[in-house]
């Protein structure tokens, strides 16, 4: 009777590795949110959207440590800079309005978002999200009682409110929308 021989456990098959996705090991969520931005409210093209995404690294490398930013992302002052000095007048209305306000309960924030978005068309929210599994800048194009959607760079599509808190994190709302790091635009 014929018996195999055992394999060596260096040469079993494991489980493969997945590949790392644009966006994985960078810190350039921000720059993509701003594009999109750009693109859900001016409704630039491809070029130009391209010219927009240079000019934006072009800005960070003239103002911040662009290996840092790269590797560690970018936070409001850089992203207010190029809002300010980059983006001009492809998005016209730029507000923070809980800036100061790092103790937002959750149904405000999420009312007021409503409230900006179903104002009118070429709106989206500008949102820093933090916990365990985001530390992302995203888009904000839609949102209803129950699941705040995403224009967004790196896949992620929607959450659901029960799950999202303003303030600290836990087991069952383990998604923080940070209102002090978000932008309304317009």
């Amino acid at each position: 009777m014929y018996r195999p021989e055992p394999i060596p456990p260096n040469q079993l098959r494991r489980r493969p590795m997945r590949p790392y996705l644009q966006g994985t090991l960078d810190g350039l969520c921000a720059i993509y949110s701003i594009v999109n931005a750009a693109r859900l409210i001016s409704g630039i093209d491809r070029e130009a959207s391209r010219e927009l995404f240079h000019r934006s690294i072009i800005h960070v490398e003239e103002t911040r440590d662009l290996g840092k930013v790269v590797t560690e992302g970018i936070g409001l002052t850089t992203i207010g800079g190029i809002l300010r000095n980059v983006v001009g007048d492809l998005i016209q209305h730029r507000s923070m309005p809980f800036k100061r306000r790092p103790d937002t309960p959750l149904d405000e924030f999420w009312s007021e978002m409503m409230r900006f978005l179903n104002a009118g068309s070429k709106r989206a929210v500008l949102i820093a999200l933090g916990g365990d599994t985001w530390d992302h800048w995203s888009v904000v194009d839609e949102i209803t009682d129950k699941q705040i959607h995403f224009f967004d760079s790196h896949r992620l599509r929607r959450l659901h409110r029960s799950r999202c808190s303003t303030t600290r994190t836990t087991s069952s709302r383990p998604h923080l929308l940070c209102p002090t790091h978000t932008y309304f635009l317009g």
